[in-house]
Formats: C-alpha cells, sequence, structure tokens
C-alpha cells in the first residue's frame, strides 16, 4: 500500500509553474491558448454565412471561441473531448471572454495526446493520501463483525487493482471532489458524517442502530465510480460502463463478486442490506437511485452522501469566485445550487 501512495501517478509535477489557464486571459491583440472542446456548433448568419461556434475549457473555467473564416475546415477537424490549440483575438462580448479566430490555415490545431500537460486539466488533492489511506484502514479494522469485516478488506486491502482505483479515483467530473484521490476523501467524510449521526441518533434503546452497516456502507457507496471515470491527461472522462450502466449498479456488481471471494464469509442480510445502501444513497428515483431508503442506516449515509457533496460545492463555488476577485462578496449563479452564494470575511 506504502509503495502505491509514493508512486502516485497523478501528483502535480511541477505545482502550476509555467502553466497560462484560461482563467489567467485577459483582453488582447492576438493571443494562442489551449483547452479541451467541451461544445460545439456549425450555424449560418441570415446572410447563409457558415460561421463555428465552440468553447474551450481548463480546469479553470471556459472561454468561447468564435471563427468566422475557416468554419467548415476546422469543425471536421476537431471533435468534442479534443484538446486543441487555436490563435485569435481575445475580447469581452456579452460580459464574458471570448476569442475570434484568425484567418490563418494553422489557426486551430489538434494537441496530441502525449503532449497534453495533465496540470493544465485536473485539479489536485491538498490532503495527504498517506493520512486518508491511514483513516480508511481505521475504519475496516473498527467493524466488529467478522464477515463485513472480511469483505471490506477483500475490497480495499486485498484486490490490488480495486485498492489503487479507490485511491487515485475521482468522485466526479466537475460537480464535487472532481480529482485524482477525490473519491477517497468524500468516502471518508460521508463515513465520519454519518458516524456522527450514528452517535447522535443511537441513544434511543428502542431504536437499533448497526454501527457495522454504517461503516460499510459509508465505504462502499460510491465504490463503482471507480468503473465509471477515467483520468487521461485532458481531464476526467467517463468509461463506457459509466455511460452505459452508471456507478450505482457497478458498485453492486463490485460488491457482490467480492463477496463471493471472502472467509469468513458475509451474512445474507448484511449483504442485502449493504448493497440496498449503494442502490438507495441518492436518495429518491428521480435523483438516480432505483430504489428509496428503507433502512435507518440507509437514510444516515443517503443524507451524509448529499450533505459532503453539496457542501464542496459550495466552496468550490466561493473558491473560484475568490480565485478571481478577492475582494468579491457573492458568487457567480451556479447553476446546480441553483443560487447565488453570499461570500462572508470573517
Amino acid at each position: 500500500m506504502k509503495d502505491i501512495i509514493k508512486d502516485n501517478p497523478f501528483q502535480p509535477k511541477t505545482n502550476g509553474e509555467n502553466i497560462t489557464l484560461i482563467s489567467d486571459l485577459k483582453p488582447t491583440e492576438e493571443a494562442e491558448i489551449e483547452g479541451k472542446v467541451v461544445s460545439k456548433k456549425l450555424q449560418k448568419t441570415k446572410n447563409d454565412k457558415m460561421f463555428l461556434l465552440f468553447t474551450l475549457a481548463d480546469k479553470s473555467q471556459s472561454i468561447r471561441a468564435i471563427d468566422w473564416y475557416n468554419a467548415e475546415t476546422n469543425n471536421n477537424k476537431i471533435q468534442i473531448g479534443d484538446v486543441i490549440k487555436v490563435k485569435g483575438k481575445i475580447v469581452y462580448f456579452e460580459n464574458r471572454l471570448q476569442i475570434n479566430i484568425s484567418n490563418e490555415t494553422n489557426s486551430v490545431q489538434k494537441i496530441n495526446i502525449m503532449n497534453i500537460n495533465p496540470e493544465k486539466y485536473l485539479h489536485f488533492s491538498n490532503n495527504d493520501l498517506s493520512k486518508l489511506n491511514a483513516k480508511l484502514e481505521h475504519y475496516i479494522q473498527t467493524v466488529e463483525d467478522e464477515g463485513i469485516k472480511s469483505l471490506l478488506k477483500q475490497i480495499f486491502l486485498a484486490n490490488s487493482k480495486l485498492r489503487e482505483s479507490f485511491l487515485f479515483s475521482p468522485a466526479a467530473i466537475e460537480v464535487h471532489h472532481a480529482y485524482p484521490g477525490g473519491l477517497l476523501e468524500h468516502t471518508l467524510m460521508v463515513t465520519e458524517l454519518s458516524l456522527r449521526l450514528y452517535d447522535l441518533y443511537n441513544e434511543d434503546n428502542e431504536i437499533c442502530i448497526n454501527k457495522d452497516i454504517i461503516i460499510a456502507g459509508s465505504l462502499l457507496h460510491d465504490i463503482g465510480k471507480i468503473e465509471e471515470y477515467v483520468i487521461t491527461p485532458r481531464g476526467i472522462e467517463k468509461t463506457e460502463q459509466g455511460e452505459l450502466i452508471g456507478h450505482i449498479h457497478l458498485g453492486t456488481k463490485i460488491v457482490y463478486e467480492e463477496s463471493k471471494k471472502i472467509s469468513p464469509k458475509i451474512k445474507e442480510t448484511d449483504l442485502n442490506h449493504i448493497i440496498h445502501i449503494i442502490l438507495s444513497h441518492h436518495g429518491e428515483i428521480e435523483y438516480g437511485s432505483p430504489v428509496v431508503p428503507k433502512t435507518i442506516e440507509s437514510f444516515i449515509i443517503g443524507l451524509s452522501d448529499n450533505m459532503d457533496a453539496k457542501i464542496a460545492q459550495v466552496k468550490d463555488n466561493i473558491r473560484n469566485t475568490l480565485q478571481i476577485n478577492k475582494n468579491q462578496s457573492w458568487s457567480e449563479y451556479d447553476k446546480r445550487l441553483a443560487r447565488k452564494i453570499k461570500i462572508e470575511k470573517y
């Protein structure tokens, strides 16, 4: 385990030095910028003039680009997901940055994936991975039921492929914890929140709450994300399995498969309970869960998952705003949160 952490392939190599991000750009006469194509559309004006409208992004923000000169040629040259380099004039248009592509044959160039600097497209965790891993192992050791502990050890310790994937996976593409190691951070926070709720609500002698299930369900609720996402030099992307199946069902598959390899065996009722938590942790059918929470443990974990995801989004929103302007009192409108966030300064 220590060797895996030492050889972490997703550590920043230059600490951001000499990397020009889109957020660093200012209106200027001419510029050459690099970004990932996240959208594109070939359109016509009322006078039947073709133009290409596309959006480039890196980890800092996005910028709109418009090509009036070689629209059809460049539309055929680039695809969504490509990392490209463009030349043009940066202007303000409709209160946002835009680059007007220049009239040159090489004004739009695709970049070979081997020449992409991942630090331009990936965020990195500020946490010590070794400490997070120690906390993960601590939670597993506190489980008293031998069958449940056996399952957790199999997935997080014994299976080296699953272990490595879990340590370095993101929790999302961009919503929250969207960086290598983000899944580990999110999972541990959900576990800590769930255990605090367990301590608060376990004082009622009439209602039983299973602490081992709380730990196992929290640690495993997002395990399918190790197969849902892949990290490439151009950023975090969904795998084909992620697109077709999704992390909830992928997670149940992983747990079922690994449960067959363990000794002592986990009780069928406990396995079904953990599977139920994975299936229900989004809380409602409309949010992607095939079933709603039907046990007190699944309610606790679902609420903890939502809490950590939402607070992480709020913090990212504030952080991104202050990165652009330290004196801002309100963030930009966040579509996912459906609101702006007041930024308090103490």
